[in-house]
């Protein structure tokens, strides 16, 4: 409760901290923007007064142009004149555009355009003056050139042209007289010519006094018209000025403002932390006493734990010790032969013990999940022996309530993977055992599916039930720990509550999921997928209840490390029915010496034990560089202690069976490094097992010959056949050999020379993987001769 309290006013103060911020970067982003704005509008050219200028001096330029024209009657000029003008009206129009929010400006502008107007009117009036001047000088030119003609033309005499007349008339007629003299008189013409020149001059010096004063008046308005325009540029630059001073004193202003505001922000913030930091210190102060006690806590509560942990760990030992020895004498006494009621009462032990050892393991299952201690343990093993097996476990359940029981395995071809089956098979047995015991009548099924997914394969079961069903409201929190329904039928069956809980644990350790669906009064449905590997048929474990002498044992010895009898005794009794020699060692201190003096192919070893434990008895026998195998014994043997599992090759959990003593012997055998792989090993491979060839022959030694020899010749002529077509490429041919060759492959039971030939025989019908093909064909001829040479050493061996 204090603790929320000290919370409060923590997150109240960062609130308003926060929001101080936040208005405080608000404002400065507001200032700096307004700030930005004014200095930008400063920063930007008066259009207004630029336009005026450019308007003066165009006009300039126009009073230039005409008085250069005056001088020199140069028509270039003249041109340039009209060009100024309408660059002039563009510039009209572009200042009439041009909005000013300033009515004094405004109209300052106006004056502008109504000024320049007039003076390009006067230019105009002075310009035409020009014209009309020059029209006056070229009549006067007119005059003088006439007068000069009159001037320089003396009086002139001239004759009359003579009669014309025709041909005959000249030959045959008179002579004729020659013409008379005509005299012009220009006298007269002259002086009235000299009277029109001296009224035209008088005319034109009248005319050019009048044009002179007319010019002296346009001159004076334009005059008149220039300061007037250059006071309201002046008037217009002053504006400009007084704008730029009072937007400077505006952003000044306005960030003196933001730096007084800032001020009180930070001041206020600083204010606000040093709060903060008062509460916080006062706050650790507690938390430290608080801590004190916590830690104090902690370290109880780990104390509790770790006593806990020993406390299971040690009960787990003790427990599976005399329940290993029982499950395992008992399993052993049940292989003799026993009078009827003797090998009952032995079966009813050997059931109890089972039972006993599942409960005890559903209990530790929990604990290793709490503690994410639980490892997987992944074998090859069957699809159809695993359903085999839950049939079996389950079926006496069904019998006994007389409810139908069905496994229902839609998969196809018997399908081997690889993938924990031991975790596989406790997940289906819990919820099948929950569908039983909660059904009455009706039935009880098991649905089996199979998807192939790039290279895995995932499993998809179904256990449905006709029983009581499961609330919607309660369906959420059956996977939940210690959680039961609160039935009649949960009160008189009773249980621990955990079942689905591990099963949920378990189907996401094994990367599947589970869901349910369920109806009161109708049944339970659950959906469990759960993805595997492909497995290995040749690496099957074996399931028989009665096994034969490992191979790798034959000829050897084994030590049996264990402080207790029953466990020594159990081992003592399979080995001696194998015939195995061993020897006896009861801590890890007396294992070590015995393993120095003595030479042994392999070691089963306890890990709890006393003078020397079981893992530093593996370090020193590893280190002391004894090659011998050492499997591990032990209750919990999902540890994950880093020395375990370097000290020992593999473990083995108790309570164990024959069968699980005889594959992870055989497992741990195999587990070999590469360069260590011997000529034996391999010859195991491909060593022929004769029994079916036997069973068919009844017997007859001849009968097996016959079949051997056959074999030899028949597969060393079909090798050759597939050969020669695989070098025409005719993959028909090779599939139809293949087929042939595949059946007398398998009466040798010889499994994995049987899969390659049947993997030849799907490439080649397929024809089109002919690099396939030719590797699939070369591995054969090494695993037939192979083969063949296990078969002839047999021959040699049986028969010579």
């Amino acid at each position: 409760m204090k603790r929320i309290k000290i919370e409060i006013p923590v997150i109240l103060l960062t609130i308003i901290i926060i929001s101080l911020l936040g208005l405080s970067g608000n404002f400065v982003y507001k200032s700096l923007s307004e700030i930005v704005n004014s200095m930008l509008s400063e920063s930007k050219p008066d259009n207004t007064l630029i336009l005026v200028k450019d308007v003066a001096m165009d006009l300039n330029e126009t009073e230039n142009m005409v008085r250069l024209y005056s001088l020199s009657n140069d028509n270039d000029y003249l041109e340039n004149y009209r060009t100024v003008n309408e660059s002039l009206e563009t510039k009209f129009e572009e200042l009439q555009s041009v909005y000013n929010p300033d009515s004094n400006r405004q109209i300052l502008v106006d004056s502008v355009l109504i000024l320049a107007q007039q003076k390009m009117v006067v230019w105009e009036k002075i310009l035409n003056l020009h014209f009309s001047r020059g029209n006056e000088h070229e009549a006067f030119n007119q005059y003088v050139e006439t007068l000069d003609t009159v001037l320089t033309v003396q009086d002139t005499i001239h004759f009359e042209e003579p009669e014309k007349r025709g041909f005959l008339k000249r030959v045959f007629g008179k002579k004729q007289e020659p013409p008379k003299p005509i005299i012009v008189d220009r006298t007269v013409e002259k002086q009235r010519l000299q009277q029109e020149i001296e009224s035209l001059e008088n005319e034109l010096k009248q005319r050019n006094q009048r044009m002179s004063s007319a010019e002296a008046v346009y001159m004076r308005k334009n005059l008149e018209i220039s300061e007037n325009l250059s006071d309201i540029i002046t008037k217009l630059e002053r504006q400009e000025e007084e704008s730029f001073m009072r937007q400077s004193q505006e952003a000044e202003l306005l960030a003196n403002e933001t730096y007084e505001r800032l001020s009180y922000f930070a001041l206020s913030v600083f204010l606000l932390l040093i709060l903060v930091l008062i509460l916080f210190f006062r706050d650790l102060r507690k938390s430290r006493s608080y801590q004190k006690v916590l830690k104090k806590a902690k370290t109880h509560a780990e104390n509790l734990a770790r006593t806990k942990e020993l406390f299971v760990a040690t009960v787990s030992h003790e427990m599976r010790t005399p329940v290993n020895a029982i499950y395992g004498l008992s399993e052993q006494l049940l292989q003799k032969q026993h009078d009827e009621k003797t090998q009952e009462d032995l079966r009813v032990i050997f059931d109890s013990t089972k039972h006993l050892a599942e409960l005890v393991n559903d209990t530790f299952d929990f604990s290793r999940l709490e503690k994410q201690n639980i490892q997987l343990a992944p074998v090859h093993f069957s699809l159809n022996d695993l359903l085999h097996k839950i049939e079996l476990y389950n079926k006496p359940s069904a019998e006994a309530k007389n409810i139908s029981f069905k496994i229902q395995d839609n998969v196809e071809n018997e399908l081997v993977l690889f993938g924990d089956e031991g975790r596989l098979k406790q997940i289906l047995n819990n919820l099948l055992t929950n569908a039983l015991k909660f059904t009455d009548e009706g039935e009880v099924k098991l649905v089996v599916t199979a998807e192939e997914r790039k290279k895995q394969i995932q499993l998809n079961f179904e256990i449905s039930d006709t029983g009581i069903g499961i609330p919607k409201e309660s369906q959420e929190k059956i996977f939940d720990d210690f959680v039961q329904l609160d039935t009649d039928i949960n009160k008189k069956a009773g249980g621990t509550g955990l079942g689905l809980y591990i099963v949920k644990k378990l189907v996401d350790l094994l990367g599947g999921k589970i869901t349910v669906e369920s109806e009161v009064g109708k049944g339970t449905r659950f959906f469990v997928s759960i993805p595997l590997q492909k497995g290995d048929s040749e690496k099957l474990q074996q399931t028989f209840k009665s096994f034969d002498t490992p191979e790798v044992l034959k000829g050897k010895a084994v030590l049996i490390v264990d402080d207790e009898a029953f466990n020594r005794h159990l081992l003592k009794s399979i080995f001696t029915k194998w015939k195995v020699d061993f020897d006896e060692a009861e801590n890890g201190q007396e294992a070590v010496e015995r393993a120095a003096l003595n030479n042994y192919d392999m070691i089963l070893m306890d890990i709890r034990m006393p003078v020397m434990n079981g893992t530093e008895a593996a370090q020193a026998i590893k280190q002391s560089g004894n090659k011998a195998r050492i499997i591990s014994l032990s209750a919990n043997s999902d540890s994950a202690n880093p020395d375990e599992k370097s000290a020992f090759d593999s473990s083995l959990k108790k309570p164990f069976d024959e069968a699980a003593l005889y594959n992870i012997i055989c497992n741990t055998a195999d587990i070999k490094p590469e360069q260590e792989t011997s000529k034996q090993e391999k010859a195991l491979i491909y060593r022929p097992d004769l029994s079916e060839l036997k069973r068919m022959g009844n017997g007859d030694p001849e009968f097996l010959k016959e079949m051997i020899d056959l074999f030899l010749k028949t597969s060393a002529a079909s090798m050759q056949s597939i050969d020669e077509n695989l070098n025409s490429k005719n993959y028909d041919a090779i599939a139809e050999l293949a087929h042939k060759l595949a059946s007398p492959v398998k009466y040798m039971n010889v499994t994995g020379v049987y899969n390659t030939i049947k993997e030849l025989e799907q490439l080649a019908k397929k024809g089109n993987e002919s690099t396939s093909i030719e590797e699939k064909t070369a591995q054969l001829h090494t695993e037939i001769e192979a083969l063949n040479k296990e078969l002839k050493a047999l021959f040699n061996e049986k028969f010579e």
